[in-house]
């Protein structure tokens, strides 16, 4: 698990409320029209639909309860498609409320502007804070870390991290050198991040799982896989306990490595540690083989998978669909489209209309034609009713 995911987490909890608030972004009253009317009714321009959003977001914010939750901020950055004035916009209309001077509350704009791009912005409001009458503690530190992070500009998070900490008088967690060593690492400086640990130890503060799952993605990453290893064995030695993101991280390396049989006895090992491997673990193994065009090996994974109650995600049914249709196995695809359906996971378009071309090269037609109108009748949730899949039978001369 990766600091920033604990720093959404933290954040999340703390904003999240009981209180679903719905925003009404569009005018979605009935208009009467002329039936005699053929005149379409004229788009409006980008700009405009984009100012009517941050019109509602702001009349929305009004409202307490709005603001106190996380995601109407999340949704609002993504429908204003990063827009950087747009956002900057609502933002700064939420300085007139109280809670403007919650850390918090301030962290989050900061975190958001963060996955805006927005790095710049976020350091303006992380210096504005005690003008704002709100307190800089180490959150809000890690929180201007993240936003970096989040912006990929790693280079400036080891800058940050030299200069504000003794000019605050912060002192940096866990969290912050976790932060630290990532950047480190995404900017090309790998036995600098390492080096970290020493330095974290020095100050009396002990690595953790975050520590070390950064690192073993960053040595495997790099295909430093003896390296990789011996931080596996640190992290025992140092009584750090793996959990599923460490042999996630250690899994999908040994198959980079091509080392089978390790991640063969790895997987076994998680069950033994009472660790439950989730559907993504057995896509990696599953991906291995299909990599390997071992067909065998990959629907015995799958079985296997299902035996032991994983679900298969879109991942699983995108890999072994194609495959199938590689092998001619059509039964078998047919079955898991069936199956993706059934269960409403949504997979590509272009492979459910494969297996529908395959299944009607073979003269398999009444099966196509079946897929072909499950298909059609497909829809995600009760939300979005309009089917999901756009299907037809090919014309076979």
């Amino acid at each position: 698990m990766s600091s920033s995911s604990t720093l959404y987490r933290r954040l999340h909890g703390i904003f999240a409320g009981n209180h679903k608030v719905t925003v009404k972004l569009k005018n979605e009253n009935p208009k009467t029209t002329s039936l005699k009317s053929t005149k379409p009714k004229p788009e409006l321009p980008e700009k405009q639909e984009l100012q009517i959003i941050v019109d509602n977001f702001k009349k929305s914010s009004e409202s307490p309860i709005f603001r106190n939750r996380y995601t109407n901020y999340r949704t609002a950055i993504r429908r204003l498609e990063y827009n950087s004035s747009f956002i900057e916009d609502i933002f700064e209309h939420q300085k007139q409320y109280p809670e403007i001077s919650n850390e918090f509350f301030v962290c989050r704009l900061i975190l958001l502007y963060g996955t805006a791009k927005m790095h710049e912005h976020a350091r303006k409001l992380f210096d504005e804070m005690p003008n704002l009458k709100c307190q800089r503690t180490v959150f809000s530190f890690n929180a201007l870390l993240e936003a970096y992070s989040r912006a990929e500009k790693y280079d400036i998070i080891r800058e940050l991290f030299q200069e504000l900490p003794e000019e605050l008088s912060i002192e940096p967690d866990v969290v912050s050198y976790n932060t630290l060593i990532k950047a480190l690492w995404k900017a090309g400086s790998l036995d600098s991040a390492v080096s970290v640990m020493d330095e974290m130890e020095k100050q009396g503060i002990i690595p953790d799982k975050v520590t070390f799952n950064t690192l073993l993605n960053a040595y495997y990453e790099s295909k430093r896989f003896s390296e990789a290893e011996d931080l596996w064995v640190l992290m025992r030695k140092k009584n750090v306990v793996a959990d599923l993101g460490s042999y996630t991280v250690r899994l999908r390396g040994l198959v980079g490595s091509n080392q089978v049989n390790e991640a063969i006895e790895l997987f076994e090992e998680m069950g033994k540690k009472d660790i439950i491997p989730k559907a993504f673990n057995y896509n990696i193994m599953i991906k291995m083989y299909v990599d390997d065009r071992n067909w065998e090996e990959a629907k015995r994974w799958y079985v296997k998978m299902m035996e032991n109650g994983r679900y298969p995600d879109n991942a699983t049914f995108e890999m072994l669909i194609s495959f199938a249709c590689d092998k001619d196995n059509l039964d078998f695809a047919l079955e898991l489209c069936k199956k993706s359906i059934d269960s409403k996971v949504s997979i590509y378009n272009a492979t459910m209309q494969r297996v529908v071309n395959v299944l009607a090269e073979h003269s398999k037609l009444e099966d196509a034609k079946e897929l072909v109108n499950l298909a059609k009748a497909f829809k995600l949730s009760q939300s979005r009713p309009r089917p999901r899949y756009k299907l037809w039978l090919p014309s076979l001369q």
